[in-house]
């Protein structure tokens, strides 16, 4: 059946027979891989148990991490288009610790000051990670852990801006563990939008489009759509989350990463991408800003080798011309998902296991997804 969308079913089988062997290896409980054209689902498997007995279910409902960089993005430019915010404000303009924020500068003679940056962090540094944030280290992980679902994302945005910044904004770009600068740009739509992330992505985003199951938090008659997580510790997985239990809800809603999904959701929410800000008739956001989020905005400072770089929300892959060919993302090392222009494929693989998951199993399956194309 897979031929007629362009690829060998043959072939195709292979990736469940991969996830099969994790499973036997030890390397995950249990999975769900779906490849679909367009808005179409055309191939959609899955393996093992997500709870004693229970097999994994095809319409699981996943948190998808970093991956949900996606979703912020998304409400970003949709307040921008509303000219609520704009990619050029600075964040200070929001949140006015970041008037305060200051760099350690080395001076020649060797004695190093505290000054104020030489420019502002705006928005686009938030959604590119070029901010010079610091988003790893003691004081962040300090901050994470006395905010990080305890407190608001505006609250660990405001821990973060007391702490120096890594480089001069716009000089570098440093994603740090977590992707934090979405944390920031999570408070910036709550503040500038009057409403909670979660509030404004349900009106502005899940509704319109129709994703009735995507959610921060999940429903508690959908608890049976929820995996149990594991973690990997010395090479064995241990529960870390039972079946049917998710994250606590609080009044945090991580901007860098809390959404959660099903693979039906997913297609439908990457149909913006795929059609230029139009799902099944309701445009969310114009075709200029799409390209826009599908563009390299690093250049020279992209990290990552490859032809890959960063769009907004997400990696992106471009042609020599600049032109978008891929955006996606990885969330956890255990979700992985983008959209392939040229094939107007949507991919998507994800396995229950804390992070820092398995990445060589999410590089294998996107291997095995371009080797079965005819």
């Amino acid at each position: 059946m897979s031929e007629q969308y362009g690829f060998s079913d043959k072939s195709l089988e292979t990736i469940h027979q991969m996830m099969d062997k994790a499973i036997r290896d030890g390397r995950i409980q249990s999975g769900i891989a779906m490849l679909a054209r367009g808005d179409e689902i055309f191939w959609l498997r899955t393996a093992g148990d997500m709870g004693p007995g229970i097999p994994m279910r095809d319409d699981v409902i996943i948190p998808l991490a970093s991956a949900g960089k996606m979703y912020t993005a998304v409400a970003a430019m949709i307040l921008c288009e509303q000219g609520v915010i704009s990619l050029d404000a600075p964040v200070s303009k929001y949140i006015p610790e970041y008037s305060d924020i200051f760099i350690e500068v080395t001076h020649p003679d060797g004695e190093t000051k505290l000054e104020a940056p030489k420019t502002p962090i705006t928005i686009h540094h938030l959604l590119t990670h070029t901010g010079g944030l610091q988003v790893n280290g003691d004081g962040f992980w300090a901050a994470w852990n006395a905010h990080s679902g305890r407190t608001t994302t505006t609250e660990l945005a405001r821990a973060l801006a007391k702490l120096p910044l890594q480089f001069q904004p716009g000089e570098g770009f440093d994603y740090g563990p977590t992707g934090a600068s979405y944390e920031v740009l999570g408070a910036v739509i709550e503040i500038s939008s009057n409403q909670t992330l979660e509030a404004f992505m349900i009106e502005n985003i899940f509704e319109p489009l129709g994703l009735i199951d995507t959610h921060f938090y999940l429903p508690a008659e959908k608890a049976d759509r929820m995996a149990a997580f594991y973690r990997s510790v010395d090479g064995l997985l241990q529960l870390d989350r039972p079946y049917g239990v998710d994250f606590q809800r609080t009044t945090f809603f991580h901007g860098g990463g809390g959404v959660e999904a099903s693979p039906q959701d997913i297609v439908r929410f990457t149909q913006l991408f795929l059609n230029k800000g139009i799902v099944n008739g309701v445009r969310l956001l114009s075709p200029e800003t799409v390209d826009l989020m599908m563009m390299d905005h690093l250049g020279e400072k992209s990290p990552f080798g490859n032809g890959l770089s960063w769009g907004l929300g997400a990696a992106v892959s471009v042609t020599q011309q600049g032109k978008p060919m891929q955006y996606g993302w990885v969330g956890g090392g255990y979700a992985t998902i983008w959209v392939d222009l040229r094939e107007k494929l949507v991919a998507y693989f994800a396995f229950p296991v804390m992070p820092p998951g398995d990445n060589a199993l999410l590089n294998e399956f996107r291997s095995l997804v371009y080797g079965a194309l005819l």
